[in-house]
């Protein structure tokens, strides 16, 4: 065979997603020589228009040019000042950005590093369910694992268990998937290795509106959050603040009065999770918040099926092949329901003194009984269902 016969048998048989990801490797590169070609550009402009101190303010200038383009203009003023630290050195400047919408597969990223390479800023968008359903994987898992908080600020999504947060927008405007649910984005967002989720939920709302209208999604876009979000981790409330919300259980006996704290995570719309977590007011030895003492979530998706599955296990409750009941230890308790055609799991979780506890953490039977957690369980999971206008609830049985 010919040199020229091997090359068209090659060229034959590529199929279309190598073509496509080649294509899409050959613009990226053509895309960030075009960037760094124009910000070579503007940085000459400014050393000229400066004159004799052009070359101090050259790295800022570069700066604002970097902090203007990238994620398509979408980033809050402010907010890449803060990611900036999170890599360790505050004082390195930004080296370059990318951005690229794929329409086709549904999918929107933006990246910005510093001049030493390293990620400020990295945003990954899906709007595909395989894509969505294989990052979930990751998150929530089949022996009971699943991220410990929602986002704070009504924004849907969840703090990752692995690094960064994630974002869950609804996005009707891409029409519903093979099994008729309405469209959805998952925003994965990520900065440097020193990050913290608070300082990223900003960013990642205002991308995540971004990505929204880039790939259609014609929804309401989310609110951002405002700039103070990104300095301190949110505070805990008085548990009287959980009257009149889905979590209002955790406002009445044994939390009541000033010695309890909660952390209310709740989304405004349908987001994938709910938390809501009390602990004892104040701080521990080393000045962080203690650890909670019961802990309610609301799972929103066929994937809260596996990690009831797996938590059952643990918790030695009743299983079968087919299914897992709703079922209540003196540790913790399941409630189901079906959320818009899919499956929803609410979890109860009470953490008990042991041989290593000094009580300070911990609840013991005679302050939280099983009666007492089926009640707080059974309020939880009945307005959660009323607010997302589920059905098919099943409770755990009192006994």
């Amino acid at each position: 065979m010919s040199d020229a016969e091997g090359k068209q048998q090659r060229d034959e048989t590529e199929t279309e997603a190598e073509r496509r990801e080649r294509w899409r490797l050959l613009q990226e590169r053509g895309d960030r020589r075009r960037r760094r070609t124009r910000i070579a550009v503007w940085c000459g402009l400014g050393v000229l228009a400066l004159g004799g101190v052009g070359w101090a303010v050259t790295p800022t200038v570069k700066d604002q040019l970097i902090t203007s383009d990238a994620c398509d203009g979408a980033l809050p003023d402010g907010s890449l000042d803060t990611l900036r630290a999170t890599t360790g050195n505050a004082e390195a400047h930004l080296g370059d950005s990318k951005s690229e919408t794929d329409s086709d597969l549904g999918r929107y990223s933006c990246e910005v590093v510093n001049e030493q390479d390293e990620r400020v800023l990295e945003i990954r968008v899906y709007s595909r369910r395989d894509d969505i359903d294989s990052e979930l994987v990751r998150e929530f898992r089949d022996d009971g694992v699943h991220p410990a908080a929602a986002l704070p600020a009504g924004l849907p999504g969840f703090e990752s268990r692995l690094a960064g947060v994630t974002l869950m927008p609804e996005c009707p405007g891409r029409g519903k998937d093979a099994a008729g649910h309405r469209g959805q984005l998952l925003v994965n967002v990520l900065s440097g290795h020193r990050s913290e989720p608070h300082q990223l939920v900003r960013a990642g709302a205002a991308v995540a509106n971004k990505a929204a209208e880039k790939l259609g999604c014609d929804a309401e876009p989310l609110r951002v959050p405002a700039r103070d979000t990104e300095k301190a981790e949110p505070d805990g409330v008085p548990s009287a603040r959980a009257a009149g919300t889905t979590c209002a259980a955790l406002a009445r006996d044994p939390f009541q009065g000033a010695g309890w704290s909660v952390d209310l995570r709740i989304p405004k719309g349908r987001g994938p999770m709910t938390s809501c977590l009390v602990r004892p007011s104040g701080s521990d030895e080393d000045g962080e918040s203690h650890s909670p003492v019961v802990s309610l979530y609301g799972l929103y998706g066929e994937w809260s099926q596996r990690v009831m599955y797996g938590e059952a296990g643990l918790s030695g409750a009743r299983t079968d092949e087919s299914r897992t009941r709703p079922w209540l230890t003196d540790t913790s308790g399941w409630a189901t329901a079906r959320c818009g055609g899919r499956a929803a799991g609410f979890q109860l979780a009470v953490s008990r003194p042991d041989d290593q506890s000094d009580g300070q953490q911990s609840l013991s039977r005679e302050q939280l009984d099983r009666g007492a957690m089926r009640a707080i369980l059974a309020s939880f999971a009945e307005k959660e269902s009323a607010e997302r206008g589920c059905t098919q609830l099943r409770l755990p049985g009192a006994g």
